[in-house]
């Protein structure tokens, strides 16, 4: 027998599940510190939350009707850039990409939506890219795309440069480290 429900209230649970998804994401990406350090207001950042949630609930569904673009990205990163000059793009890009990246992976998505996914830029992904801003706070746009470029000139997605620093955090939340670790200090 099937369990009565109520198909609204099912669709708010859902909804309110994929916002926590995208909380997470902005916790785990310190982005509340590295706003105070850049003078980011109180009020701002709160924008910003809202403003974060509603941008990337817009891109997931275009990655449920196959329709997400590498733009559409790059717009809503914009957008959220543009809610402060004190808000950098590197700062604005790292939630969008993560979730988006963990979203598509969780759905299985089509190649075709993968070869849309810029790479989450993080300390890891940009050192020795040899580009001039290579601190998040001061990642602009032509620097974000300069980094996507250089991620793709191996001729593989993007995405797949963020494997080390996926991993690094994989072995330090089970307590291993890293193939890095280990060749600093062999036994």
């Amino acid at each position: 027998m099937k369990t009565p429900y109520n198909k609204d209230e099912l669709d708010e649970l859902k909804m309110m599940e994929l916002k926590l998804f995208i909380i997470e994401f902005n916790k785990a990406s310190q982005l509340d510190r590295s706003f105070s350090k850049s003078g980011v207001s109180s009020e701002t950042k709160i924008l910003f939350r809202k403003e974060l949630l509603r941008l990337t609930l817009k891109l997931f569904a275009k990655v449920d009707s196959k329709t997400l673009l590498n733009k559409d990205i790059r717009d809503a990163i914009l957008e959220l850039k543009n809610l402060d000059k004190k808000i950098s793009f590197g700062q604005a890009q790292k939630v969008i990409n993560v979730a988006l990246k963990q979203y598509c992976f969780i759905k299985g998505v089509d190649d075709e939506i993968l070869e849309e996914l810029d790479c989450p830029l993080d300390s890891l992904s940009m050192k020795g890219q040899g580009i001039k801003n290579s601190k998040m706070i001061n990642v602009e746009m032509e620097d974000y795309i300069q980094y996507q470029d250089k991620f793709r000139e191996d001729g593989t997605l993007r995405i797949l440069r963020d494997k080390v620093y996926d991993k690094q955090r994989v072995n330090a939340f089970l307590g291993e480290s890293t193939d890095q670790e280990n060749q600093n200090n062999p036994e």
